[in-house]
């Protein structure tokens, strides 16, 4: 819009000198060209050429600006603006910026030999700067803007392609050994099982040990890998105290804490409370945080001092561990006896100053971490972090100061006395200093306290330098309407800003026309106005854009990080969790089974080997974010699984193809489901169903273990265990709902229904 307006208002100039028709018509054709080739160089996009030829479409627009001016005079002139502008975009900055300042001479002097007088020179010089300025400002900004874009969206990949590779260091330190040593022992015991079966069985207890420590590092690392709040470890702290008879208090500051700091004050919650239960009786319990001095201040404290049920060599132990992770923010972490018979824990952790409710000046909201323990860092080849943010302040600045040496050109043409004229550049000096501040208040932390009293009382500044000037200073004073135009879109409501954006500019041309002012000079100012507004805007919010977007980018990427954490763990926890379970269900079968039934022993330990085999390709599955399942696979090995642990199933699955991903999240339903009711009850029969419905296709697995379970809370456990809250939010991200519990028949029922139709949607 800026550049074709742009070339309205010069070409403008040619249909003044009204010329013959056929002039006209080349006129408008020469316009059209050269305005063709000005979009190919400001967006390469549109026309994406080798530099070689975008030289020579130079050379060509060269001609097309410089050979009419012969015909046309300097009605043609306001063209070699645009071949200025384009220097810089086609050739590198070592060969653009001197052609841009040839450029501006030779426009210099096109004006200076047709015009008259020092003030047609003077002004000609400012606009074949300013122009030239707002074509590049606005083409290189956009294509500025992209490009951080797309550099945004590769560090993210490169900050999750970095995790992964821990992940993978992580899994195979954990159970990389594990599961090696638990193949290569069901061997060594399916070997000895027929001619020493107490050596195997001496074996499998080493396999069972094995699988145990394994499973309890899988649910570790898992949660390890989620992000920890303190406001969530509070609120479970609650329940957990309250379940345990313990009265809480609690009162917990809302505003948001820096990644780091949340996650360490939510792990001093986590364990302060372990060893409260562990070592203590108490009947009373205080936790408080707060900010207090520039630190966030977490307080635990409890009455059981004097209750203790064991020594506290253990806890010390923790609260060492604690009192390290807490230094290594910079923090001090005390505890002790208050003198009053209560025991109190108490952490404080510096906040950065952006966290203090002192949004950074330009990087509100950035984060600046990969996690809770690594910081993201900018991938190679990225260049200087700070330089797009600062090259587009800088651009919209310099046009900013550019409108107003134009205007003030402007003023001094009408010859003001020097009282008036001194009044007059004051007017726009004030003005000037309004539309900075207006512009570019994101880099002011203190404009984020009151940001609407900024922009509005900085607004009715500007109209008031605008409209009341000129009750004083007569035709001297032009003001620079574009500003407050300008200012208008940036500070109101699109309803409001465009009626009062048309308001300024018909209330300057009524100013003009009772000043006496020719109809063209009306038109133009109107025209130029609307153009300058347009040009305030555009700049200010795309440097505006560009110093977000430049923030935003180590934020971005830890949410990055965060996500493919929790897919990490929910992957871990629903495919190994399986697999351990039944490794270690089986080989306690085999145990059983050894001294009498070897044949069926040994048959019972090649599937242990099998799971223990798949179990190795599903931790290189959850290591490299890749993982496709099948339903029916799961459920032949769910058949299996059930009949060696003595569990009769009936099993349909003949739903029909499925989309890859939906399969997926059903099978890992399944695996999931069968899992818990291992784990968690006494179940007998089993029946596991997959069906079609009308809208999509149902998954529904049932058991008859509630009875029978031994942990009476199986209901809640089930709906609020990690492996169906992960499934929840499995199914949910299909289109999908998921429900859990136990039925009036005495059954226990996990269902999983999915839209088919909305997912494929």
């Amino acid at each position: 819009m800026v550049l074709v307006s742009l070339f309205v208002i010069d070409g403008s100039y040619v249909w003044l000198e009204h010329p013959a028709r056929w002039e006209l018509a080349a006129a408008l054709l020469g316009f059209a060209a050269i305005l063709g080739l000005q979009l190919s160089h400001s967006f390469p996009s549109l026309a994406p050429w080798s530099p070689r030829y975008r030289y020579a479409t130079w050379v060509v627009q060269g001609l097309l600006t410089y050979l009419p001016i012969l015909a046309f005079g300097v009605g043609w002139g306001g063209m070699t603006e645009f071949l200025t502008a384009s220097a810089v975009l086609v050739f590198p900055s070592a060969i653009g910026w001197p052609l841009f300042c040839l450029g501006a001479v030779g426009d210099s002097l096109v004006f200076m030999h047709y015009g008259t007088g020092w003030e047609t020179g003077a002004y000609a010089v400012i606009e074949a700067v300013l122009i030239p300025l707002i074509v590049i400002g606005l083409s290189r900004m956009s294509d500025m803007i992209v490009k951080l874009y797309r550099s945004r969206e590769e560090l993210s990949r490169l900050a999750v392609a970095s995790e992964r590779l821990r992940f993978a260091r992580d899994l195979h330190d954990v159970l990389g050994f594990s599961l090696s040593a638990i193949s290569l022992k069901c061997e060594l015991a399916y070997r000895l099982l027929a001619d020493a079966p107490a050596k195997a069985h001496e074996e499998l207890g080493g396999v069972l040990r094995t699988s145990r420590k394994a499973l309890a590092d899988v649910r570790s690392v898992s949660r390890g890998y989620r992000e920890m709040s303190l406001s969530g470890e509070a609120d479970a702290a609650v329940s957990m105290l309250s379940a345990a008879g313990i009265r809480t208090s609690l009162n917990i500051d809302d505003s948001a804490l820096p990644a780091r700091v949340d996650t360490v004050l939510a792990t001093v919650l986590r364990e302060g409370l372990t060893n409260m239960l562990r070592h203590s009786k108490a009947e009373q319990c205080e936790i408080r945080a707060e900010r207090r001095d520039g630190s966030a201040v977490l307080t635990l404290a409890n009455d059981g001092i004097g209750r203790s049920r064991i020594p506290k060599s253990g806890a010390r132990n923790g609260l060492t561990a604690l009192d390290s992770r807490v230094q290594e923010l910079g923090g001090t972490l005390s505890h002790g006896s208050d003198g009053h018979g209560w025991f109190r824990l108490e952490a404080a952790v510096p906040l950065p100053a952006q966290a203090e409710g002192e949004p950074d000046a330009g990087c509100v909201g950035a984060s600046g971490t990969g996690g809770p323990d690594r910081p993201v860092l900018a991938p190679r080849g990225l260049g200087h972090p700070d330089i797009v943010p600062r090259a587009a302040s800088a651009i919209a600045c310099a046009v900013l100061v550019g409108y107003f040496l134009a205007y003030a050109e402007i003023a001094l043409a009408y010859h003001p006395t020097f009282g008036h004229g001194l009044a007059v550049e004051l007017c726009l000096s004030a003005t000037l200093v309004i539309q900075l501040a207006i512009s570019f208040q994101w880099r002011f932390a203190w404009a984020a306290h009151r940001p609407w009293v900024l922009r509005h009382g900085a607004l009715a500044a500007l109209l008031l330098l605008q409209f009341v000037p000129p009750l004083f200073l007569g035709q001297t004073w032009v003001g620079l309407p574009g500003f407050v135009a300008g200012a208008a879109l940036l500070t109101l409501p699109a309803a409001a800003a465009w009626p009062l954006l048309a308001a300024v500019t018909a209330a300057c041309g009524v100013e003009l026309y009772a000043a006496g002012n020719a109809a063209w000079d009306i038109t133009w100012q109107c025209a130029y106005t609307v153009t300058c507004a347009l040009v305030v805007f555009g700049l200010s919010r795309m440097a505006q854009l560009a110093s977000e977007l430049h923030c935003s980018r180590t934020e971005i990427a830890r949410l990055a990080v965060t996500t493919e954490r929790l897919r990490f763990a929910r992957d871990l926890h629903d495919l190994l969790g399986f697999s351990l379970s039944a490794i270690t269900l089986k080989c306690e079968l085999v145990r059983r089974l050894a001294p009498a039934k070897p044949v069926q022993a040994q048959a019972e330990l090649t599937e242990v080997l099998g799971i223990a085999r798949q179990a190795l390709a599903d931790v290189r599955t959850v290591a490299e974010g890749r993982q496709r399942m099948s339903l029916t696979a799961e459920a032949e090995n769910a058949t299996a699984m059930l009949a060696g642990v003595g569990i009769r199933a009936t099993v349909d699955t003949d739903c029909g193809e499925l989309p890859g991903e939906v399969e997926t999240v059903l099978a890992t339903t399944l695996r999931e489901g069968l899992t818990n009711m291992l784990r968690h009850s006494k179940a007998a029969h089993c029946r596991i169903t997959v069906e079609r419905t009308t809208a999509g296709v149902r998954l529904v697995l049932v058991n008859d273990g509630v009875e029978g379970c031994a942990d009476a809370g199986l209901d809640s456990k089930v709906n609020g265990g990690s492996g169906i809250g992960n499934l929840t939010t499995r199914v949910n991200a299909v289109n999908g709902r998921l429900e859990a519990g136990a039925r009036a028949d005495g059954w226990f029922e996990l269902k999983a229904e999915v839209e088919l139709l909305a997912t494929a949607a």
